[in-house]
C-alpha cells in the first residue's frame, strides 16, 4: 500500500514538473507573438509623423498601455485623450519591444529555444548569436530620422551574472568564436553609418574574466566610402584593414586601441594644422594564439 502511495506521489509530481515547464514555454511563446507583433507594427511607423494623429483604438497598443495613455495624456506630449501622434507610437511600440527582449532572454526557457530563428528579421531588429550559441546581440533601429543610424542594443550571455558592460553602445554583424588556452575569446565585427557618406567599421576581441567582459583588441575605421574598412576571416583567424584617408581619417594607422586604452593614451586621427596627402592604408592583424598582432602595415601615396 505504501509503495503505491509513492507511485502515485511519484506521478503527481512528475505531471506537475511537465505541467510547469509547459506553463513556462507557452508563457515564452506568448512573448514571441507578441514581439514579432510589435515589430510589425513598428515597421510601419515613421519619425517624421510627429503631426500625424492615429486614434488610439486604430493603433493597435495593448489595452494597458492605451488605458495609461488615455490617464495620463498631455496635448504637448505627443498625444490627446483620444489619440496619439505617429511619432510616439513609434516609441511606445519601441519601448515594448525592447521590454520584450528583456523578458525573453530572461526567461528561464530562453536556452532551450532558437530565438533568432522564432523573432523575425524582415523588420527593424537584428539578432546576432554566436556559434557556442552562449553570447546574443539584439539590434534594433532607434529610427531618430537623421542620416545617422543609430540603434539600440541589447547584449546577453547566458552564463549567470556577467558584466557585458563593455559591448555596451555597439551594434554588431557577427560573433565569432576562438579557443584559447586563456579559454574562449569571443571576435565581434560590426559598422555603423553616421552620416550620408560616414562608415565605421570595427573588429573586437573580448574574453570572460572573473564575470565581466574585457576587451584584448579593438580596430576601427572612419571612412567616406563604404567599401573600406575592416574584415575579419574566421578560418585564417586574420583581421584585414584597407581604406584610403580622408577628412574622417587622415592618415595611416594599425594602432589597437584596447592597448591604447589600457596605457589611458588617446589618438587623434585628425589635425586641422597638416594639409592631409590622400594615402592607400593596409594593416594585417594575425590571432597568435592569445591576440591579434600586427603582422604587415603598408602605405602609399594614393594615385587614382
Amino acid at each position: 500500500m505504501r509503495v503505491n502511495k509513492q507511485i502515485v506521489l511519484l506521478f503527481a509530481f512528475i505531471i506537475l514538473a511537465n505541467f510547469s515547464f509547459a506553463q513556462s514555454q507557452k508563457s515564452f511563446d506568448r512573448l514571441v507573438v507578441n514581439t514579432n507583433a510589435y515589430l510589425l507594427q513598428y515597421s510601419k511607423l515613421s519619425p517624421f509623423g510627429s503631426k500625424n494623429f492615429i486614434a488610439l483604438k486604430e493603433s493597435n497598443l495593448p489595452s494597458k498601455n492605451i488605458k495609461d495613455l488615455k490617464t495620463h495624456f498631455e496635448a504637448d506630449a505627443g498625444h490627446v485623450k483620444d489619440s496619439i501622434s505617429e511619432y510616439n507610437l513609434l516609441l511606445e511600440f519601441q519601448g515594448l519591444i525592447t521590454e520584450n527582449i528583456e523578458r525573453i532572454i530572461s526567461h528561464n526557457t530562453f536556452k532551450d529555444n532558437t530565438i533568432k530563428e522564432q523573432i523575425s528579421d524582415a523588420y527593424d531588429l537584428s539578432i546576432v548569436v554566436s556559434d557556442d550559441k552562449k553570447l546574443y546581440h539584439f539590434s534594433l533601429d532607434e529610427k531618430t530620422g537623421g542620416s545617422y543610424r543609430s540603434r539600440i542594443s541589447i547584449t546577453h550571455y547566458t552564463g549567470d551574472s556577467i558584466d557585458t558592460t563593455v559591448l555596451e553602445n555597439y551594434s554588431f554583424n557577427t560573433i565569432e568564436t576562438i579557443e584559447t588556452k586563456e579559454g574562449t575569446k569571443y571576435v565581434l565585427t560590426g559598422s555603423v553609418r553616421g552620416c550620408s557618406y560616414c562608415f565605421e567599421t570595427f573588429v573586437m576581441l573580448v574574453k570572460l574574466e572573473n564575470g565581466v567582459f574585457k576587451q584584448d583588441f579593438v580596430y576601427a575605421v572612419n571612412s567616406r566610402s563604404w567599401e573600406e574598412g575592416v574584415s575579419y576571416d574566421s578560418e585564417s583567424k586574420t583581421i584585414t584593414v584597407d581604406y584610403i584617408t580622408d577628412d574622417l581619417t587622415t592618415d595611416c594607422h594599425c594602432l589597437n586601441y584596447a592597448t591604447l586604452d589600457a596605457q589611458e593614451n588617446d589618438y587623434n586621427t585628425y589635425d586641422e594644422d597638416i594639409e592631409p596627402i590622400e594615402k592607400r592604408c593596409h594593416c594585417t592583424f594575425q590571432f597568435n594564439g592569445l591576440n591579434f598582432e600586427l603582422t604587415k602595415e603598408v602605405s602609399s601615396i594614393f594615385k587614382e
